[in-house]
């Protein structure tokens, strides 16, 4: 069984997504990054893209997000996006 971590994209209008996750794809501004559980602390600068993110026993999803940030750490990662749509 994989190793799982808080996961979490809030935007203005309030939380669009929260899991248990096993990985996070996100589309930092130098380009795409992937995170696991047990990352070392850090936070990225979004730019508009797609970010995914397996769910624990489950399958992929993903959003369209217009910018933002997110706070990584071991346990969790926080997505803070301008905006997002569903899909892509």
């Amino acid at each position: 069984m994989a190793k799982t971590f808080s996961f979490k994209l809030v935007t203005q209008t309030g939380v669009a997504a929260e899991c248990d996750a096993e990985s996070v794809v996100l589309p930092g501004s130098l380009g795409s990054l992937g995170v696991l559980a047990g990352h070392e602390p850090w936070v990225v600068l979004l730019r508009s893209g797609p970010l995914a993110w397996k769910q624990a026993g489950g399958g992929w999803q993903n959003a369209n997000i217009t910018g933002g940030v997110a706070d990584i750490s071991g346990t969790r990662t926080v997505v803070l996006a301008d905006s997002t749509g569903k899909g892509g």
